[in-house]
């Protein structure tokens, strides 16, 4: 009988536990794709593409054109004309939308890789500002995910614009198209990640999302 009713409060606790157990595994509070509120995935996404598309227009085509240009094999006029190649199709990927889904894509990674803002927060300060976890996530994600997304998105693009406009070999354009790769990689590790990851966490925190300030 003793061992019966010992079964039967263990079976009861068990069932307790389960049910204590089951909002938390579904709180959004845990859920890692859920780290995010909907005001700082927004937040984010606009920061990222207003970063891009002014690092597109502005300082990486020079600093793929001077990897490029640095190549021995090229000839002086080659070297003008991939810088020429370089900016023009940059240009026209910024018009034909890749820093926005440069942009959507990052921010989804950093929504489910991001820790969730800590409890003790109120809900205005979590949607206001990142925690430390937050800033040294984003960081992590876009060194690792960003230089990737790039790479990918376009230094085969990059390479074949400069292979046409330069009249490239095929050894050539494979020598063009790893400096491109090797200098996007650097650009994202050395400077544009801590870069945008300053600019998020600033962005949030003086509530100047999306007002033009760089």
């Amino acid at each position: 009988m003793n061992r019966l009713i010992v079964s039967s409060v263990a079976a009861a606790a068990a069932l307790a536990l389960s049910i204590a157990a089951a909002p938390a595994q579904l709180s959004p509070e845990v859920s890692g794709a859920a780290s995010l509120t909907l005001e700082q995935r927004a937040a984010i996404r606009i920061v990222i593409i207003e970063r891009l598309a002014g690092e597109m227009q502005g300082r990486l085509p020079e600093g793929l054109s001077e990897a490029a240009a640095a190549l021995a094999s090229l000839t002086p006029e080659q070297r003008t004309a991939i810088r020429s190649a370089i900016t023009a199709r940059l240009g026209d990927d910024v018009r034909e939308g890749l820093a926005e889904r440069l942009g959507e894509r990052l921010t989804d990674r950093l929504a489910s890789e991001m820790p969730a803002p800590r409890a003790a927060l109120s809900s205005e300060q979590r949607a206001a500002a990142l925690s430390p976890e937050q800033s040294a996530a984003i960081r992590k994600v876009i060194n690792e995910r960003l230089a990737e997304d790039m790479r990918e998105q376009l230094a085969d693009r990059l390479a074949d614009a400069a292979a046409t406009l330069a009249a490239l070999s095929p050894d050539q354009r494979a020598t063009v198209l790893g400096a491109v790769r090797m200098r996007l990689a650097d650009e994202v590790k050395d400077r544009l990640g801590n870069t945008l990851a300053e600019e998020i966490g600033q962005k949030l925190a003086d509530h100047t999302v999306g007002s033009g300030a760089k």
